[in-house]
Protein backbone atom coordinates (compact mmCIF):
# COMPACT_ATOMS: atom_id res chain seq x y z
CA UNK A 1 0.00 0.00 0.00
CA UNK A 2 2.66 2.32 -0.33
CA UNK A 3 5.12 4.21 2.55
CA UNK A 4 5.20 7.95 3.07
CA UNK A 5 7.73 9.41 1.72
CA UNK A 6 9.22 13.08 1.93
CA UNK A 7 7.57 14.81 -1.04
CA UNK A 8 10.47 17.21 -2.00
CA UNK A 9 9.78 20.01 0.59
CA UNK A 10 10.81 22.81 -1.19
CA UNK A 11 11.29 26.43 0.06
CA UNK A 12 8.88 29.16 -0.58
CA UNK A 13 10.54 32.29 -2.49
CA UNK A 14 11.05 35.78 -0.22
CA UNK A 15 7.21 37.27 0.13
CA UNK A 16 5.13 34.44 -0.16
CA UNK A 17 3.00 32.76 2.68
CA UNK A 18 3.94 30.28 4.76
CA UNK A 19 1.20 27.37 2.73
CA UNK A 20 3.31 28.06 -0.36
CA UNK A 21 6.52 26.08 0.72
CA UNK A 22 4.31 23.46 -1.01
CA UNK A 23 4.96 25.52 -4.08
CA UNK A 24 1.44 26.65 -4.53
CA UNK A 25 -0.25 30.12 -4.09
CA UNK A 26 -2.08 30.25 -1.14
CA UNK A 27 -5.88 31.06 -2.43
CA UNK A 28 -9.53 29.81 -0.44
CA UNK A 29 -9.85 26.05 -1.07
CA UNK A 30 -12.85 25.56 -3.94
CA UNK A 31 -11.74 21.87 -4.26
CA UNK A 32 -12.91 19.31 -1.62
CA UNK A 33 -9.45 17.65 -1.34
CA UNK A 34 -6.15 19.79 -1.07
CA UNK A 35 -2.88 18.32 -2.85
CA UNK A 36 -0.94 15.80 -0.72
CA UNK A 37 2.14 18.37 -0.67
CA UNK A 38 0.30 20.94 0.76
CA UNK A 39 -0.88 18.69 3.72
CA UNK A 40 2.27 16.35 4.27
CA UNK A 41 4.39 20.13 4.51
CA UNK A 42 2.04 21.50 6.77
CA UNK A 43 1.77 18.42 9.05
CA UNK A 44 5.51 19.00 10.11
CA UNK A 45 5.31 22.12 11.50
CA UNK A 46 1.79 21.18 13.41
CA UNK A 47 1.78 21.53 16.92
CA UNK A 48 0.04 18.30 18.43
CA UNK A 49 0.72 18.96 21.94
CA UNK A 50 -1.08 22.55 21.53
CA UNK A 51 -4.16 21.31 20.03
CA UNK A 52 -4.81 18.38 22.66
CA UNK A 53 -4.15 21.46 25.50
CA UNK A 54 -6.83 23.52 23.60
CA UNK A 55 -9.53 21.08 23.70
CA UNK A 56 -8.36 18.46 27.19
CA UNK A 57 -11.50 20.17 29.28
CA UNK A 58 -13.69 18.72 26.60
CA UNK A 59 -12.85 15.15 27.33
CA UNK A 60 -15.30 14.15 29.88
CA UNK A 61 -18.60 12.86 28.12
CA UNK A 62 -22.05 13.90 29.34
CA UNK A 63 -23.81 10.64 29.54
CA UNK A 64 -27.35 12.66 30.08
CA UNK A 65 -26.83 13.78 26.79
CA UNK A 66 -26.18 10.34 25.54
CA UNK A 67 -29.00 8.72 27.06
CA UNK A 68 -31.69 11.57 25.94
CA UNK A 69 -30.03 11.61 22.66
CA UNK A 70 -30.22 7.87 22.50
CA UNK A 71 -33.70 7.55 24.03
CA UNK A 72 -35.32 9.92 21.57
CA UNK A 73 -33.40 8.64 18.33
CA UNK A 74 -34.89 4.82 19.19
CA UNK A 75 -38.10 6.30 19.81
CA UNK A 76 -38.52 8.12 16.45
CA UNK A 77 -36.56 5.55 14.59
CA UNK A 78 -38.55 2.29 15.85
CA UNK A 79 -42.13 4.82 15.89
CA UNK A 80 -41.20 5.49 11.87
CA UNK A 81 -39.97 1.82 11.16
CA UNK A 82 -43.34 0.82 12.69
CA UNK A 83 -45.63 3.16 10.54
CA UNK A 84 -44.01 1.45 7.51
CA UNK A 85 -45.09 -1.59 8.38
CA UNK A 86 -48.68 -0.80 9.16
CA UNK A 87 -49.37 1.56 6.34
CA UNK A 88 -46.82 -0.68 3.87
CA UNK A 89 -44.25 1.42 1.93
CA UNK A 90 -46.60 1.70 -0.93
CA UNK A 91 -48.60 4.37 1.17
CA UNK A 92 -47.11 7.75 1.14
CA UNK A 93 -46.89 8.08 5.08
CA UNK A 94 -45.69 4.26 4.97
CA UNK A 95 -42.95 5.76 2.78
CA UNK A 96 -42.44 8.74 5.18
CA UNK A 97 -42.31 6.76 8.32
CA UNK A 98 -39.54 4.37 5.89
CA UNK A 99 -37.37 7.85 5.32
CA UNK A 100 -37.66 8.65 9.32
CA UNK A 101 -36.61 5.15 10.53
CA UNK A 102 -33.50 5.31 8.30
CA UNK A 103 -32.54 8.56 9.13
CA UNK A 104 -33.00 8.00 12.79
CA UNK A 105 -31.94 4.44 13.34
CA UNK A 106 -29.14 5.40 11.25
CA UNK A 107 -28.05 7.98 13.92
CA UNK A 108 -28.84 5.24 16.37
CA UNK A 109 -26.32 2.77 14.77
CA UNK A 110 -23.44 5.34 14.86
CA UNK A 111 -23.43 5.56 18.82
CA UNK A 112 -21.98 1.78 18.13
CA UNK A 113 -18.87 4.28 17.38
CA UNK A 114 -18.93 6.57 20.66
CA UNK A 115 -19.52 3.45 22.61
CA UNK A 116 -16.03 1.64 21.91
CA UNK A 117 -14.30 5.54 22.00
CA UNK A 118 -15.84 5.59 25.68
CA UNK A 119 -12.51 5.84 28.41
CA UNK A 120 -14.35 4.51 31.12
CA UNK A 121 -15.34 0.88 31.22
CA UNK A 122 -18.17 1.48 33.65
CA UNK A 123 -19.14 3.98 30.76
CA UNK A 124 -19.08 1.47 27.90
CA UNK A 125 -20.34 -1.49 29.49
CA UNK A 126 -23.59 0.64 31.20
CA UNK A 127 -24.57 2.62 27.63
CA UNK A 128 -23.31 -0.27 25.63
CA UNK A 129 -26.02 -2.36 27.15
CA UNK A 130 -28.38 0.15 26.44
CA UNK A 131 -27.25 0.83 23.09
CA UNK A 132 -27.74 -2.87 22.15
CA UNK A 133 -31.03 -2.84 24.16
CA UNK A 134 -32.31 0.03 22.10
CA UNK A 135 -30.71 -0.67 18.59
CA UNK A 136 -27.67 -3.26 18.35
CA UNK A 137 -29.23 -6.06 18.35
CA UNK A 138 -32.51 -5.10 16.49
CA UNK A 139 -30.56 -4.20 13.93
CA UNK A 140 -28.29 -7.11 14.31
CA UNK A 141 -25.14 -5.24 15.12
CA UNK A 142 -24.34 -5.77 18.76
CA UNK A 143 -21.06 -3.64 19.83
CA UNK A 144 -18.75 -6.39 20.30
CA UNK A 145 -18.41 -6.49 16.46
CA UNK A 146 -17.23 -2.91 16.87
CA UNK A 147 -14.67 -4.13 19.68
CA UNK A 148 -11.79 -4.33 17.21
CA UNK A 149 -11.99 -0.60 16.05
CA UNK A 150 -9.63 0.72 18.08
CA UNK A 151 -6.94 -1.25 15.31
CA UNK A 152 -8.22 2.00 13.10
CA UNK A 153 -6.37 4.27 14.90
CA UNK A 154 -3.31 2.79 15.95
CA UNK A 155 -0.29 3.96 14.13
CA UNK A 156 1.40 0.99 12.81
CA UNK A 157 -2.54 0.04 11.55
CA UNK A 158 -4.24 2.90 10.34
CA UNK A 159 -4.06 2.45 6.53
CA UNK A 160 -2.37 -1.01 6.17
CA UNK A 161 -3.92 -4.34 4.91
CA UNK A 162 -4.12 -4.88 8.81
CA UNK A 163 -6.90 -2.51 8.83
CA UNK A 164 -10.29 -3.57 8.50
CA UNK A 165 -11.93 -0.09 8.18
CA UNK A 166 -9.62 1.15 5.57
CA UNK A 167 -9.03 0.47 1.81
CA UNK A 168 -6.41 2.54 -0.26
CA UNK A 169 -9.32 3.27 -3.06
CA UNK A 170 -7.35 6.45 -4.31
CA UNK A 171 -4.34 3.82 -5.25
CA UNK A 172 -6.66 0.93 -6.92
CA UNK A 173 -9.12 0.74 -9.82
CA UNK A 174 -12.44 2.54 -9.59
CA UNK A 175 -14.31 -0.75 -9.79
CA UNK A 176 -13.60 -0.77 -5.95
CA UNK A 177 -15.61 2.14 -4.89
CA UNK A 178 -18.50 0.21 -7.33
CA UNK A 179 -18.51 -2.87 -5.51
CA UNK A 180 -18.13 -1.38 -2.11
CA UNK A 181 -21.38 1.03 -3.18
CA UNK A 182 -23.48 -2.02 -4.51
CA UNK A 183 -22.29 -4.11 -1.77
CA UNK A 184 -24.75 -1.64 0.60
CA UNK A 185 -27.78 -3.88 -0.83
CA UNK A 186 -26.46 -7.13 0.65
CA UNK A 187 -25.43 -6.34 3.88
CA UNK A 188 -29.27 -6.74 5.26
CA UNK A 189 -28.83 -10.19 4.50
CA UNK A 190 -25.16 -10.36 6.72
CA UNK A 191 -26.90 -9.78 10.35
CA UNK A 192 -29.71 -13.03 9.70
CA UNK A 193 -27.32 -15.15 8.12
CA UNK A 194 -24.72 -14.68 10.82
CA UNK A 195 -26.47 -14.84 13.65
CA UNK A 196 -29.39 -17.22 12.80
CA UNK A 197 -26.97 -19.60 10.65
CA UNK A 198 -23.53 -19.49 11.78
CA UNK A 199 -24.26 -18.76 15.40
CA UNK A 200 -25.84 -22.38 16.02
CA UNK A 201 -23.92 -23.96 14.24
CA UNK A 202 -20.78 -22.53 15.53
CA UNK A 203 -22.05 -23.84 19.37
CA UNK A 204 -23.01 -27.44 17.68
CA UNK A 205 -19.30 -27.57 15.91
CA UNK A 206 -16.32 -26.27 17.75
CA UNK A 207 -14.21 -26.45 14.99
CA UNK A 208 -15.99 -23.41 12.66
CA UNK A 209 -15.89 -21.06 15.69
CA UNK A 210 -12.55 -19.64 14.98
CA UNK A 211 -13.69 -18.88 11.56
CA UNK A 212 -16.88 -17.02 12.71
CA UNK A 213 -15.00 -15.47 14.56
CA UNK A 214 -12.12 -14.54 12.13
CA UNK A 215 -14.67 -13.57 9.03
CA UNK A 216 -18.25 -13.05 10.03
CA UNK A 217 -17.66 -11.21 13.60
CA UNK A 218 -16.33 -7.49 13.02
CA UNK A 219 -17.92 -4.46 11.30
CA UNK A 220 -15.10 -4.06 8.81
CA UNK A 221 -14.64 -2.18 5.19
CA UNK A 222 -12.16 -4.40 3.92
CA UNK A 223 -13.68 -7.98 3.59
CA UNK A 224 -10.05 -9.33 3.57
CA UNK A 225 -9.83 -8.23 6.98
CA UNK A 226 -9.11 -11.18 10.08
CA UNK A 227 -10.53 -10.32 12.92
CA UNK A 228 -9.66 -11.29 16.77
CA UNK A 229 -11.04 -14.54 19.08
CA UNK A 230 -12.67 -12.68 22.36
CA UNK A 231 -10.22 -12.75 25.23
CA UNK A 232 -11.70 -14.75 27.57
CA UNK A 233 -13.14 -11.76 30.13
CA UNK A 234 -15.24 -11.06 26.87
CA UNK A 235 -16.69 -14.23 25.98
CA UNK A 236 -19.36 -14.45 27.92
CA UNK A 237 -20.50 -10.93 27.03
CA UNK A 238 -20.09 -11.87 23.09
CA UNK A 239 -22.28 -14.95 23.60
CA UNK A 240 -24.87 -13.11 25.28
CA UNK A 241 -25.42 -10.47 22.52
CA UNK A 242 -24.61 -13.16 19.95
CA UNK A 243 -27.17 -15.24 21.95
CA UNK A 244 -29.74 -12.02 22.09
CA UNK A 245 -29.71 -11.56 18.06
CA UNK A 246 -30.01 -15.64 17.58
CA UNK A 247 -33.47 -14.93 19.30
CA UNK A 248 -34.73 -12.38 17.45
CA UNK A 249 -33.76 -13.86 13.42
CA UNK A 250 -35.81 -16.89 15.28
CA UNK A 251 -38.33 -15.47 16.74
CA UNK A 252 -38.94 -12.92 14.07
CA UNK A 253 -38.85 -15.44 11.36
CA UNK A 254 -41.07 -18.29 12.76
CA UNK A 255 -43.73 -15.56 13.20
CA UNK A 256 -43.57 -14.39 10.20
CA UNK A 257 -44.06 -18.03 9.00
CA UNK A 258 -46.93 -18.72 10.97
CA UNK A 259 -48.52 -15.21 10.23
CA UNK A 260 -48.41 -13.83 13.63
CA UNK A 261 -46.34 -11.44 12.22
CA UNK A 262 -46.84 -9.71 8.58
CA UNK A 263 -44.60 -10.64 5.64
CA UNK A 264 -44.00 -6.64 4.96
CA UNK A 265 -42.12 -7.07 8.15
CA UNK A 266 -39.57 -8.40 6.73
CA UNK A 267 -39.70 -6.26 3.52
CA UNK A 268 -39.24 -2.53 5.49
CA UNK A 269 -36.64 -4.34 7.60
CA UNK A 270 -34.82 -5.05 4.33
CA UNK A 271 -35.63 -1.33 2.81
CA UNK A 272 -34.91 0.09 6.44
CA UNK A 273 -31.28 -1.60 6.79
CA UNK A 274 -30.18 -1.10 2.93
CA UNK A 275 -31.00 2.53 3.65
CA UNK A 276 -28.92 2.76 6.61
CA UNK A 277 -26.15 0.94 5.39
CA UNK A 278 -26.46 2.99 2.01
CA UNK A 279 -26.02 6.34 3.64
CA UNK A 280 -23.14 4.69 5.83
CA UNK A 281 -21.30 3.44 2.51
CA UNK A 282 -21.39 7.18 1.26
CA UNK A 283 -20.27 8.59 4.54
CA UNK A 284 -17.50 6.15 4.58
CA UNK A 285 -16.12 7.39 1.31
CA UNK A 286 -16.31 10.56 2.36
CA UNK A 287 -14.53 9.74 5.82
CA UNK A 288 -11.01 9.94 4.52
CA UNK A 289 -8.48 10.13 1.06
CA UNK A 290 -7.61 6.60 1.39
CA UNK A 291 -3.79 6.92 -0.10
CA UNK A 292 -3.07 3.95 2.39
CA UNK A 293 0.02 3.19 4.54
CA UNK A 294 3.03 0.71 4.79
CA UNK A 295 4.70 2.28 7.60
CA UNK A 296 3.75 4.55 11.41
CA UNK A 297 0.84 6.82 10.35
CA UNK A 298 1.48 9.22 13.37
CA UNK A 299 -2.25 11.08 14.72
CA UNK A 300 -0.67 14.12 12.26
CA UNK A 301 -0.64 11.82 8.95
CA UNK A 302 -4.01 9.87 9.77
CA UNK A 303 -5.23 13.45 10.56
CA UNK A 304 -4.34 15.05 6.94
CA UNK A 305 -5.11 11.52 5.55
CA UNK A 306 -9.12 12.39 6.96
CA UNK A 307 -11.69 15.27 5.88
CA UNK A 308 -13.92 17.47 8.30
CA UNK A 309 -16.85 19.00 6.91
CA UNK A 310 -17.38 22.18 8.76
CA UNK A 311 -19.22 24.25 6.47
CA UNK A 312 -21.98 21.56 6.06
CA UNK A 313 -23.56 21.28 9.41
CA UNK A 314 -27.54 20.49 8.03
CA UNK A 315 -26.63 18.26 5.76
CA UNK A 316 -23.76 16.45 7.78
CA UNK A 317 -26.92 16.07 10.72
CA UNK A 318 -28.42 13.61 8.19
CA UNK A 319 -25.34 11.47 7.24
CA UNK A 320 -22.70 12.54 9.19
CA UNK A 321 -24.18 12.51 12.93
CA UNK A 322 -22.66 11.78 16.47
CA UNK A 323 -19.96 13.91 14.97
CA UNK A 324 -18.77 11.94 12.56
CA UNK A 325 -19.21 14.70 9.77
CA UNK A 326 -16.07 15.98 11.58
CA UNK A 327 -13.78 12.49 11.08
CA UNK A 328 -10.13 14.94 10.89
CA UNK A 329 -11.09 15.91 14.36
CA UNK A 330 -11.78 12.64 15.51
CA UNK A 331 -8.75 11.08 14.52
CA UNK A 332 -6.88 14.14 16.12
CA UNK A 333 -8.45 13.78 19.07
CA UNK A 334 -10.30 10.14 19.37
CA UNK A 335 -11.14 10.40 23.37
CA UNK A 336 -13.06 13.91 22.31
CA UNK A 337 -17.28 12.99 22.87
CA UNK A 338 -19.48 13.58 20.24
CA UNK A 339 -21.40 16.59 21.64
CA UNK A 340 -17.87 18.71 22.54
CA UNK A 341 -17.44 18.82 18.25
CA UNK A 342 -18.65 22.14 17.87
CA UNK A 343 -16.12 23.93 20.99
CA UNK A 344 -13.17 21.74 19.94
CA UNK A 345 -13.33 22.59 16.53
CA UNK A 346 -14.57 26.52 17.57
CA UNK A 347 -10.95 26.40 19.97
CA UNK A 348 -9.20 24.81 17.23
CA UNK A 349 -9.38 27.51 14.69
CA UNK A 350 -8.95 30.47 16.93
CA UNK A 351 -5.68 28.82 18.10
CA UNK A 352 -4.59 27.35 14.99
CA UNK A 353 -3.00 29.32 11.89
CA UNK A 354 -5.51 29.28 8.94
CA UNK A 355 -3.01 27.28 6.99
CA UNK A 356 -2.25 24.48 9.53
CA UNK A 357 -2.89 20.83 8.64
CA UNK A 358 -5.49 20.61 10.82
CA UNK A 359 -7.72 23.15 8.24
CA UNK A 360 -6.47 21.73 5.07
CA UNK A 361 -8.67 18.72 6.29
CA UNK A 362 -11.48 20.56 5.55
CA UNK A 363 -13.37 20.07 2.18
CA UNK A 364 -16.79 21.48 1.06
CA UNK A 365 -19.30 18.82 1.34
CA UNK A 366 -19.64 14.92 1.56
CA UNK A 367 -20.03 14.91 -2.20
CA UNK A 368 -17.53 16.74 -3.84
CA UNK A 369 -15.01 14.59 -2.12
CA UNK A 370 -16.10 11.61 -2.92
CA UNK A 371 -16.35 12.59 -6.93
CA UNK A 372 -12.84 14.03 -5.77
CA UNK A 373 -12.01 10.24 -4.66
CA UNK A 374 -13.08 9.11 -7.67
CA UNK A 375 -11.33 11.37 -10.02
CA UNK A 376 -8.05 11.32 -8.11
CA UNK A 377 -5.29 10.17 -10.62
CA UNK A 378 -4.11 6.90 -9.89
CA UNK A 379 -0.44 6.06 -10.47
CA UNK A 380 0.89 4.14 -13.02
CA UNK A 381 2.79 0.75 -12.58
CA UNK A 382 6.34 1.51 -10.95
CA UNK A 383 5.41 5.25 -9.69
CA UNK A 384 4.62 6.18 -6.12
CA UNK A 385 1.45 7.03 -5.49
CA UNK A 386 2.10 10.07 -3.13
CA UNK A 387 3.45 12.01 -6.45
CA UNK A 388 0.25 12.12 -8.06
CA UNK A 389 -2.75 10.74 -5.99
CA UNK A 390 -4.77 13.38 -4.67
CA UNK A 391 -3.11 16.33 -6.35
CA UNK A 392 -5.39 19.13 -8.01
CA UNK A 393 -2.82 18.68 -10.99
CA UNK A 394 -2.07 15.13 -12.70
CA UNK A 395 1.50 15.17 -13.62
CA UNK A 396 1.22 12.35 -16.17
CA UNK A 397 -0.84 15.17 -18.08
CA UNK A 398 -3.58 13.07 -18.77
CA UNK A 399 -5.99 13.84 -16.10
CA UNK A 400 -8.87 13.26 -18.50
CA UNK A 401 -8.35 9.19 -19.38
CA UNK A 402 -6.98 8.68 -15.83
CA UNK A 403 -10.54 10.34 -14.28
CA UNK A 404 -12.67 7.91 -16.62
CA UNK A 405 -10.34 4.57 -16.66
CA UNK A 406 -11.56 2.56 -14.26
Amino acid sequence: RGSHVDPNEQTPPAGRPTYAAAGEEYRPRREPVTTYRDRWVAAQAFDVRLAHATVKDLLVPRLSIYWTDLLITAVIGWSGFALSVVLTPLHPLGIVGLIVAVVALYRGALFIHEVVHFRSRAHTRTFGRGWNALVGVWLLIPYFMYEGHAEHHSRRVYGTALDGEYIPFARLSRWEIVKVGASALLLPLFGPIRFGILAPVSWCVPATRNWVYARASSIKLDLEYVGHPPRPSQRLPWFVQEFACFVIVWTVGIAVGVGALPWVLLVCWYLMFAGVSSLDTMRLLGAHRYLGHDSDASIVLQMIDTINYPSAPIAGFFWGPVGLRMHALHHLVPALPYHAFAEAHRRLTAVLPANSAYRLTESSGLIAAVIELWRAPRPLPGEHPFDTVAHEDDRRGDSTSASTDC
